[in-house]
């Protein structure tokens, strides 16, 4: 008989199935749904919009060219970033990655160590991005930069690894431009924000 670990969710009054990680991996293959996994508990990821889908798109091709010409790799949407602490895959919206592990094999679905991640903000998800996500993602050794793109104004905010602290600076208007100086990338907001 297989065993199965089950919490009681004091909310709720039900049963909530804690998934092992080939599990959830199994779920999300099975069911064609996005889970976030945080230590055996899987939640599912809310729909985007159009708007928000051609940011990440427009986010992606910018990094792109300057990507192959270094020999990394940028990945958006469906590519799931291991956290450092716990048992925890979140989905960022893009993730620029050169780090040797994470592109020797193409079948994966991971990424550990990336050194830039891109959050498209929404009302439903900003508090999540800003507080939750981005304290998980400064304990990423490899993560250089994170960005916050809004969707309703023009407006970037980025956060960048020094020596021992994360400088962080607000980029406005169509006419800034944001220069990721360790990555050799310069990404204009016109180029973030075209379409929209």
């Amino acid at each position: 008989m297989e065993a199965r670990n089950y919490e009681f969710s004091m909310v709720t009054g039900t049963e909530k199935k804690i998934y092992t990680f080939e599990e959830y991996e199994a779920l999300e293959r099975e069911e064609g749904i996005r889970y976030e996994y945080v230590d055996g508990e899987v939640f599912a990821m809310a729909g985007t919009t159009k708007r928000h889908n051609t940011i990440v798109q427009n986010a992606t091709f910018a990094l792109r060219a300057v990507a192959k010409k270094k020999g990394c790799s940028v990945y958006s949407e469906s590519v799931k970033q291991k956290l450092k602490t716990g048992e925890k895959y979140v989905y960022p919206d893009v993730i620029y990655t050169c780090e040797p592990a994470d592109l020797a094999d193409d079948s994966e679905t991971v990424v550990q160590s990336p050194s830039l991640l891109i959050e498209v903000v929404s009302e439903s998800t900003q508090r999540y991005d800003i507080r939750e996500k981005r304290l998980e993602y400064f304990k990423i050794p490899s993560l250089q930069y994170y960005l916050l793109v809004s969707q309703k104004h023009y407006c970037v905010e980025l956060y960048e690894r020094s020596a021992d602290f994360w400088k962080y600076t607000i980029y406005d208007g169509l006419d800034a431009k944001i220069e990721l100086e360790k990555l050799g990338v310069t990404m204009s907001l016109a180029e973030i924000y075209e379409g929209i």
